[in-house]
């Protein structure tokens, strides 16, 4: 409670749009962005009583990236056929058919497909698998999953040796916005985190910038931007032709920069965090 405004009785927390090193908004006092995803915990975050919140957050948008920057084919024609790319991903490492893909196995499959998007070795894995997604795997299972990822979509892997093999001390966004490594050379992650995520956080960022001219007609505030997400509040009335601009301008952000993958948003209206 001492997070709450005494003359608002709302949170108010401070972003900074550089507060990490890929660009990514950061968030602190309180750090929303490390809220726990628990209903109990996120039900406490309601909007005015009258009010609706719009929540909003790009479909697996690093990926969509990624897809885009390494031009890798069987990556950009899943998206463009609207297809899941963790269902396809577990089908190719499996050799399962992508109709038969449990949801265990997709997130499975959603581990390997973030944790080698930043070229993890077999043990690193291993235990992103375990702890982000409660998915056991052993090293070796690790191991055969990283070889056939690498097989499976060649153009990423391509793009990933290429990026191993460079010695370069500064990388850009899709948007052209520079890192510089003013001591020694950017390392592998450094080399995929900053054009990926950083190009995930541009479109972020550019949406939020557009968004509040087109909102104006609805008086929707917004309230929120956690990593990918982004939060509206916005009189009932106003809701249903709030979520649609809020929509459309992400949808359209996200394509100014991904020219060849759809850019596909999910938003939702709610009472509370919990209801996402």
């Amino acid at each position: 409670m001492k997070s709450v405004h005494p003359e608002t009785n709302r949170i108010h927390a401070e972003y900074r749009q550089l507060g990490t090193d890929t660009g990514r908004l950061f968030c602190s006092n309180p750090p929303l962005q490390q809220i726990p995803t628990q209903q109990q915990v996120r039900s406490c975050f309601v909007p005015t009583e009258g009010n609706r919140f719009i929540i909003a957050d790009y479909s697996q948008i690093e990926l969509r990236v990624a897809a885009q920057i390494s031009q890798d084919q069987r990556m950009i024609e899943v998206y463009q056929n609207g297809e899941d790319l963790h269902r396809l991903t577990d089908s190719l490492l499996t050799e399962t058919s992508i109709t038969e893909v449990t949801d265990e196995q997709r997130q499975a499959a959603k581990a390997v497909n973030f944790g080698l998007l930043f070229a993890m070795e077999a043990k690193g894995l291993r235990s992103y698998a375990l702890n982000t997604y409660g998915v056991e795997m052993s090293l070796d299972r690790a191991s055969r999953f990283k070889q056939r990822f690498c097989d499976s979509y060649a153009g990423f892997a391509a793009f990933l040796q290429n990026s191993a093999n460079r010695k370069v001390k500064q990388f850009r966004t899709l948007s052209g916005r520079i890192r510089h490594f003013t001591q020694g050379y950017a390392s592998l992650p450094n080399a995929l985190n900053t054009p990926i995520q950083g190009t995930a956080a541009d479109i972020i960022k550019h949406a939020l910038a557009d968004l509040p001219a087109q909102l104006i007609d609805t008086r929707a505030q917004i309230v929120a931007c956690i990593h990918d997400e982004i939060i509206i509040e916005v009189k009932e009335r106003h809701a249903e032709t709030a979520k649609q601009i809020l929509d459309q301008v992400m949808v359209a952000t996200g394509q100014h920069y991904l020219t060849d993958v759809p850019v596909v948003v999910e938003a939702k209206i709610t009472d509370s965090w919990a209801e996402k």
